[in-house]
């Protein structure tokens, strides 16, 4: 089990969703940060939206269109990042929960270990 104090790890992790997120979505995060606690590891990208999806971000319809896209996105991607988290856990995890908040252009997503 991923311990809450193993830097290595998280440090690894957040650099592999750093990278797969520049070559995926050709936007490289600002900041990544990893959690792991009890059979769980949380994951936060920052400023994962080109100056052109922001924009986009600042209507309401646009916000609305473009939030849509990226839930398809986040969904085509769920068995990449799983298996990233599994590979740098070292063990099996689920991909509960993956969420982009177009306003703040964040990523977060929740892991559940097996």
């Amino acid at each position: 089990m991923v311990k809450a104090d193993n830097q290595d790890v998280h440090t690894d992790l957040a650099q592999a969703l750093q990278e797969f997120w520049d070559e995926y979505a050709g936007i490289r995060p600002a900041r990544v940060r990893v959690v792991s606690g009890e059979g769980a590891i949380v994951v936060w990208l920052e400023d994962v939206l080109s100056p052109a999806e922001r924009q986009m971000a600042g209507t309401q319809e646009g916000g609305k269109m473009l939030q849509e896209l990226e839930e398809r996105i986040l969904e085509q991607a769920r068995p990449q990042l799983q298996k990233l988290v599994e590979s740098a856990a070292g063990q099996e995890s689920t991909l509960s929960e993956i969420h982009l908040d177009v306003q703040n252009g964040r990523v977060l997503g929740f892991f559940q270990l097996s």
